[in-house]
Protein backbone atom coordinates (compact mmCIF):
# COMPACT_ATOMS: atom_id res chain seq x y z
CA UNK A 1 0.00 0.00 0.00
CA UNK A 2 1.52 3.33 -0.83
CA UNK A 3 1.54 6.13 1.41
CA UNK A 4 -1.23 8.36 -0.23
CA UNK A 5 -3.36 4.96 0.08
CA UNK A 6 -3.05 5.21 3.47
CA UNK A 7 -3.18 8.74 3.85
CA UNK A 8 -6.06 8.43 1.68
CA UNK A 9 -7.43 5.35 3.86
CA UNK A 10 -6.80 7.51 7.74
CA UNK A 11 -8.62 10.54 6.23
CA UNK A 12 -11.96 8.04 5.47
CA UNK A 13 -11.57 6.65 9.07
CA UNK A 14 -11.31 10.39 10.36
CA UNK A 15 -14.37 11.18 8.62
CA UNK A 16 -16.05 8.34 9.42
CA UNK A 17 -15.43 8.53 13.06
CA UNK A 18 -16.37 12.21 12.69
CA UNK A 19 -19.55 10.77 11.06
CA UNK A 20 -20.34 8.27 13.77
CA UNK A 21 -19.31 10.59 16.31
CA UNK A 22 -22.06 13.06 14.75
CA UNK A 23 -24.81 10.44 14.70
CA UNK A 24 -24.21 9.55 18.27
CA UNK A 25 -24.29 13.28 19.32
CA UNK A 26 -27.92 13.67 17.06
CA UNK A 27 -29.24 9.95 18.57
CA UNK A 28 -28.60 11.19 21.81
CA UNK A 29 -29.93 14.35 21.11
CA UNK A 30 -33.19 13.37 19.65
CA UNK A 31 -33.57 10.87 22.69
CA UNK A 32 -33.53 13.68 25.00
CA UNK A 33 -35.97 15.84 23.39
CA UNK A 34 -37.60 12.58 23.21
CA UNK A 35 -37.84 12.33 26.80
CA UNK A 36 -38.66 15.65 27.33
CA UNK A 37 -41.73 15.21 25.49
CA UNK A 38 -42.50 12.33 27.16
CA UNK A 39 -42.17 14.56 30.87
CA UNK A 40 -44.18 17.22 29.77
CA UNK A 41 -46.87 14.25 28.74
CA UNK A 42 -46.26 13.13 32.32
CA UNK A 43 -46.69 16.68 33.84
CA UNK A 44 -49.96 16.94 32.27
CA UNK A 45 -51.21 14.26 33.06
CA UNK A 46 -50.23 14.91 37.03
CA UNK A 47 -52.00 18.64 36.80
CA UNK A 48 -55.14 16.91 35.15
CA UNK A 49 -54.86 13.98 37.58
CA UNK A 50 -54.27 16.81 40.69
CA UNK A 51 -57.76 19.33 38.51
CA UNK A 52 -59.57 15.75 39.00
CA UNK A 53 -59.14 15.17 42.50
CA UNK A 54 -59.92 18.86 43.34
CA UNK A 55 -62.92 18.53 41.76
CA UNK A 56 -64.37 15.11 43.36
CA UNK A 57 -63.39 17.23 46.69
CA UNK A 58 -65.35 19.56 45.60
CA UNK A 59 -68.11 17.35 44.62
CA UNK A 60 -68.13 15.56 47.58
CA UNK A 61 -68.58 18.21 49.70
CA UNK A 62 -71.03 20.14 47.25
CA UNK A 63 -73.07 16.26 47.66
CA UNK A 64 -73.06 16.74 51.70
CA UNK A 65 -74.28 20.24 51.60
CA UNK A 66 -76.69 19.32 49.02
CA UNK A 67 -78.16 16.25 50.92
CA UNK A 68 -77.99 18.37 54.25
CA UNK A 69 -80.49 20.71 53.09
CA UNK A 70 -82.37 17.67 51.50
CA UNK A 71 -82.80 16.52 55.26
CA UNK A 72 -83.80 19.88 56.56
CA UNK A 73 -86.24 19.90 53.86
CA UNK A 74 -87.94 16.47 54.66
CA UNK A 75 -87.57 16.59 58.28
CA UNK A 76 -87.16 20.40 59.59
CA UNK A 77 -90.83 22.04 60.52
CA UNK A 78 -89.21 25.29 60.76
CA UNK A 79 -90.41 26.88 57.80
CA UNK A 80 -87.39 29.48 57.73
CA UNK A 81 -84.84 26.82 57.75
CA UNK A 82 -86.59 25.19 54.96
CA UNK A 83 -86.63 28.11 52.91
CA UNK A 84 -82.91 28.64 53.68
CA UNK A 85 -82.36 25.20 52.62
CA UNK A 86 -84.02 25.78 49.24
CA UNK A 87 -82.47 28.76 49.09
CA UNK A 88 -78.90 27.63 49.18
CA UNK A 89 -79.84 24.87 47.01
CA UNK A 90 -80.63 27.15 44.50
CA UNK A 91 -77.43 28.76 44.51
CA UNK A 92 -75.42 25.64 44.30
CA UNK A 93 -77.41 25.06 41.31
CA UNK A 94 -77.22 28.10 39.71
CA UNK A 95 -73.51 27.83 40.83
CA UNK A 96 -72.89 24.87 39.07
CA UNK A 97 -75.18 25.59 36.24
CA UNK A 98 -73.09 28.89 35.79
CA UNK A 99 -77.37 30.01 34.70
CA UNK A 100 -76.46 28.65 31.21
CA UNK A 101 -78.51 25.49 30.31
CA UNK A 102 -76.19 22.62 28.86
CA UNK A 103 -77.03 20.75 26.17
CA UNK A 104 -78.47 17.66 27.68
CA UNK A 105 -81.14 19.81 29.42
CA UNK A 106 -83.11 19.57 26.55
CA UNK A 107 -82.86 15.73 26.33
CA UNK A 108 -84.01 16.04 30.26
CA UNK A 109 -86.80 17.51 28.89
CA UNK A 110 -87.90 15.34 26.72
CA UNK A 111 -87.67 12.24 28.92
CA UNK A 112 -90.20 14.76 31.24
CA UNK A 113 -92.16 15.25 28.89
CA UNK A 114 -92.48 12.15 26.51
CA UNK A 115 -91.39 9.23 29.12
CA UNK A 116 -92.33 8.08 32.21
CA UNK A 117 -90.93 10.29 34.53
CA UNK A 118 -91.87 9.00 37.85
CA UNK A 119 -90.84 5.33 36.56
CA UNK A 120 -87.15 6.99 34.89
CA UNK A 121 -86.47 8.47 38.17
CA UNK A 122 -87.49 6.18 40.74
CA UNK A 123 -84.38 3.85 39.35
CA UNK A 124 -81.73 7.09 40.48
CA UNK A 125 -80.31 8.27 43.59
CA UNK A 126 -82.09 11.48 44.63
CA UNK A 127 -78.70 13.02 43.99
CA UNK A 128 -79.24 12.12 40.49
CA UNK A 129 -83.03 12.49 40.13
CA UNK A 130 -82.08 16.17 41.51
CA UNK A 131 -79.73 16.37 38.85
CA UNK A 132 -82.15 15.37 36.31
CA UNK A 133 -85.02 17.58 37.67
CA UNK A 134 -82.54 20.56 37.40
CA UNK A 135 -81.93 19.63 34.13
CA UNK A 136 -85.98 20.01 33.02
CA UNK A 137 -86.39 23.57 35.43
CA UNK A 138 -83.61 24.60 33.35
CA UNK A 139 -84.93 23.48 29.77
CA UNK A 140 -88.35 24.76 31.08
CA UNK A 141 -87.17 28.56 32.12
CA UNK A 142 -85.51 29.17 28.50
CA UNK A 143 -88.71 27.87 27.17
CA UNK A 144 -90.80 29.97 29.11
CA UNK A 145 -88.88 32.74 28.21
CA UNK A 146 -89.10 31.88 24.59
CA UNK A 147 -92.80 31.79 25.21
CA UNK A 148 -92.86 34.82 26.67
CA UNK A 149 -93.67 33.83 29.73
CA UNK A 150 -90.77 33.95 32.48
CA UNK A 151 -92.86 33.51 35.56
CA UNK A 152 -94.00 30.18 34.54
CA UNK A 153 -91.94 28.34 36.76
CA UNK A 154 -91.34 24.71 37.38
CA UNK A 155 -93.41 21.80 35.93
CA UNK A 156 -95.93 20.26 38.16
CA UNK A 157 -95.04 17.50 40.14
CA UNK A 158 -91.03 17.34 38.88
CA UNK A 159 -89.84 16.79 41.82
CA UNK A 160 -92.28 13.95 42.74
CA UNK A 161 -90.29 12.39 45.31
CA UNK A 162 -90.16 15.77 47.69
CA UNK A 163 -94.06 15.12 47.35
CA UNK A 164 -94.03 11.50 48.63
CA UNK A 165 -91.93 11.87 51.67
Amino acid sequence: MTADETARLRAELRLAHQHAHTADAERAETEAQLLEARAQVLRAQAHAARTNAETAGLRLAVDDVRRLCQLVLDESARPYAREQAQDILTVIDAALAGDKPSPGDGAWHTVWLEGKWRWVTSRMTTAEREHAADAVARHSAVLAVADNDPGRGEPEDLRWWRDDA
